[in-house]
């Protein structure tokens, strides 16, 4: 029924409805507002690494490559957007809804975003000035931006601040969405950007024309993560409002919490201590954010999970794996001592050799020449297969029992939270007038059927007793027709 309304609507509606329409959902509304929120970001990005002579002149091409493509989807976005405007609530109320929506803010926005690539395309002048307003993509992203901060408001609307930090840096099921989801994916992307620059700062090449870009991005990434780290502290009293120093404390001893505070503290050492001791060693330690990632991805947190379930078996092989490691060093050390006291010299270097045998891995820069070492090696080399199997083998299948479980309880919860897809009737009939109408033409026939077959005294002796008004003029009138 929906796939017929669909056909019978004009093309402008069911663009909008597929593209652009946030209530359809089957729509991919969301999935545009994502790619297109990434593709500005990269914009900027693009646009900063321009700002370095050396990098434009080396990666033009490619710079250009990428600003067509990008031009070439806001440009089509702009005329999808236009086209299905007659479609869209917010202009359909004017009798020019086109040019309602060639004059509204966004629109506007979308306009001066690819303008000046055409201008320089059409004219044969020097337009690098208008390129600055490229910056004008940013604004794009409020788009969607503001409609999401507006349904966070009112959806936290009568909490306290402290419960809307919350709500903002903890969500949790069904608030796991708009807002908090853009926060979310603006923690996650300076992540990987700021991780990005301190690998690509560790080259010389690029540290030397790109020094003040990476100042400026670090600087930039520490205050954001530091007001991260304040807002989650701040409302991770909510996780027990009784005792709120309390439950400040237990999250900033937790994991997360302290892999938030060592992805700052490097940073703030660096800058306070810099004049005393030389900590540029510290940078290194900033890597630490990538283990932010593990917030926002659920597998992290099944696999704690599956190592805290399975760590009574995981240290007992770990205890088996460590006294042969420690049997055969001694024993490598006895063996290969007189023939190699460079390599052998001791115990501590022969557990060197030990675990790297273990390990199947086999290096070479250690090796016994002796008859009793080779063939100690041999069966080192051989009971490794077996024994690093054997953590790796409760692992996998500790962490597919898991996501069985898991998948097995999530469905469990949807049955029990939607056994018949009520939510989604609703949704549909809201959306679908066509199927709004099936629905009800399909309770007047169940309504046909109940009349027909049932005792029509009864019935209107029990509504008489306990029946609502509403419901005994309704049982009125099948009774008369039906």
């Amino acid at each position: 029924m929906q796939s017929l309304n669909s056909a019978s609507k004009p093309m402008h509606a069911r663009v909008f409805d597929l593209f652009f329409n946030e209530n359809n959902p089957n729509g991919f509304h969301a999935s545009v507002s994502r790619w297109t929120t990434a593709l500005i970001l990269l914009n900027l990005l693009a646009m900063v690494l321009e700002t370095a002579d050396a990098f434009e002149l080396a990666y033009a091409a490619q710079l250009n490559a990428f600003e067509t493509f990008s031009v070439v989807v806001f440009t089509i976005e702009y005329l999808l957007r236009w086209f299905v405007a007659p479609a869209d609530p917010e202009f359909a109320s004017s009798r020019y809804t086109r040019l309602r929506f060639m004059g509204s803010r966004y629109a506007i926005i979308d306009l001066l975003a690819i303008l000046p690539f055409y201008l320089a395309s059409l004219l044969s002048v020097d337009l690098r000035l208008l390129r600055a307003l490229r910056l004008f993509r940013i604004f794009k992203v409020t788009a969607t931006l503001l409609p999401a901060y507006q349904a966070f408001k009112q959806s936290t609307a009568g909490m306290t601040r402290r419960q809307q930090v919350h709500a903002l840096m903890f969500p949790a099921g069904d608030a796991r969405a708009g807002l908090p989801v853009m926060v979310d994916l603006f923690l996650i992307f300076w992540i990987c950007l700021s991780t990005l620059s301190i690998v690509l700062e560790s080259v010389d090449s690029i540290r030397s024309n790109f020094e003040l870009h990476f100042f400026i991005l670090d600087t930039t990434a520490f205050v954001l993560f530091t007001v991260e780290y304040v807002l989650r502290i701040y409302s991770s009293a909510e996780n027990d409002p009784n005792r709120s120093t309390a439950a400040r404390w237990k999250f900033g001893t937790s994991l997360s919490g302290l892999i938030d505070l060592v992805s700052i503290l490097p940073f703030l050492l660096e800058a306070l201590l810099t004049s005393l001791i030389d900590l540029r060693f510290l940078r290194i330690v900033r890597l630490v954010r990538l283990l932010k990632l593990g917030r926002y991805n659920k597998s992290t947190a099944t696999l704690f999970m599956v190592i805290r379930r399975e760590l009574p078996v995981l240290m007992a092989s770990s205890f088996i794996m460590m006294m042969l490691v420690f049997i055969t060093a001694a024993m490598g050390y006895l063996l290969e001592r007189s023939a190699q006291p460079d390599k052998f010299e001791n115990i501590p270097t022969a557990m060197y050799w030990a675990i790297i045998t273990l390990a199947s891995v086999g290096y070479g820069d250690i090796t016994p020449i002796t008859a009793g070492g080779r063939f100690l090696t041999v069966v080192l080399a051989l009971l490794g297969i077996g024994v690093f199997a054997i953590p790796a083998a409760i692992m996998s299948s500790a962490f597919t029992d898991q996501l069985r479980a898991e998948r097995e309880q999530a469905l469990k919860t949807n049955q029990n939270e939607n056994p018949s897809g009520a939510d989604h009737e609703v949704q549909l009939m809201a959306s679908n007038p066509e199927f709004a109408l099936a629905r009800y033409r399909n309770l007047l026939n169940q309504m046909r059927e109940v009349a027909a077959v049932s005792d029509h005294a009864l019935i209107s002796q029990r509504l008489a007793d306990t029946g609502q008004p509403a419901e005994r003029e309704v049982w009125k009138h099948v009774q008369s027709h039906w």
